[in-house]
């Protein structure tokens, strides 16, 4: 994992925890992770809270390298201007069977050049920023949890870096590794859906015009009401045209997308925290039937409304049922403690 100031604490963790489980679970040296840094010198993280002392500094790296992942975090902008940084990763891509980014590592990735030719992951919001650029607006995969594309994977945001690495511990070794590690991490297997499912495109608070953050919080207040164009250009004091105009040029939305958005929100929120019936929250969230619900959720994330709520739903201990079909399949945890691999 290659790290630099300010860098997330969790974008180098957490996608280096799965490779450590993977040798602790089979009690065989099947990776060995290793941070390391431009000069081998300790990097403060993002926050301040902690100092990370990489193994070791970039020449130190050994030949041949099965994978090298490049975190993310704040410090990601001046790391893809910092020249010697990105000379490394010059340097160091013929030596990778595989290489990457976690997060907003891919923005370095980008500033490198490797990646040329090839699309990546990051984090949503990242990846509204790099689609508003001509030379990286179609190479970045705005909704991806993760992403293989050649040698290259990447990740979303974050945790999402913990899902890339299941994915390649499956690639290298089968399922039933990556299910077991999953499960003593005690996290899905494989999040449904895409990112967009965990960003907040609404941005009801982004705009300065009173008139459309006056819509906004009158949609979000009423998600059950009329919110059709003549209604809300009625509340705001504005003609629908001008309204329609207004409110895609500061929001970059347009209205119907918006109050699409806002009712999947909602509803995702009710899915996530409440036992309601599908039609109960078709309503509260201003769907209206099941039937709207279910097809917005299918077209805009991927999934349907109760495999959403299976996942992450607080009623559901174990979201991937999968893990559980087969007794056989789960770990022996009185083996694993005493450094025996059930696998």
């Amino acid at each position: 994992m290659l790290i630099y100031p300010q860098v997330a604490s969790v974008d180098v963790c957490g996608p280096l925890e799965p490779f450590g489980l993977a040798n602790f679970l089979t009690g065989r040296r099947l990776y060995a992770p290793v941070t390391a840094s431009v000069d081998g010198g300790a990097v403060a993280v993002a926050g301040g809270f902690l100092t990370l002392q990489p193994t070791c500094s970039c020449a130190d790296l050994t030949e041949r390298i099965d994978l090298l992942l490049v975190a993310g975090g704040p410090g990601c902008f001046a790391a893809a201007e910092d020249a010697r940084l990105l000379s490394w990763i010059r340097r160091l891509e013929p030596r990778c069977a595989r290489m990457g980014s976690v997060c907003t590592g891919s923005t370095v990735l980008l500033a490198s050049g490797v990646t040329h030719g090839h699309q990546v992951a990051t984090h949503w919001l990242e990846a509204m920023r790099l689609n508003t650029e001509a030379s990286f607006s179609a190479r970045v995969a705005a909704d991806a949890i993760f992403l293989n594309s050649g040698k290259f994977w990447t990740s979303a945001g974050m945790l999402a870096g913990i899902d890339l690495a299941l994915a390649v511990i499956e690639a290298d070794h089968g399922r039933q590794l990556a299910v077991d590690i999953a499960r003593f991490m005690v996290m899905v297997m494989r999040r449904q859906g895409g990112q967009s499912q965990f960003s907040s495109q609404l941005m009801a608070e982004a705009t300065e015009d009173p008139r459309i953050r006056r819509v906004q919080r009158y949609i979000w207040e009423n998600p059950r009401a009329d919110l059709s164009m003549a209604r809300l250009a009625r509340w705001a004091a504005m003609s629908e045209r001008s309204l329609g105009r207004r409110f895609k040029a500061v929001t970059r939305s347009t209205l119907s997308r918006y109050i699409e958005d806002v009712h999947l929100s909602l509803a995702r929120r009710l899915l996530e925290t409440s036992q309601q019936s599908m039609q109960a929250v078709a309503d509260h969230a201003g769907f209206g039937t099941t039937a709207t619900l279910r097809r917005v959720f299918q077209r805009r994330l991927g999934v349907s409304p109760s495999r959403y709520r299976a996942s992450f739903g607080t009623g559901n201990a174990e979201a991937d049922h999968g893990i559980a079909e087969n007794a056989a399949l789960r770990m022996d945890l009185e083996s694993v403690v005493n450094g025996k691999s059930v696998w």
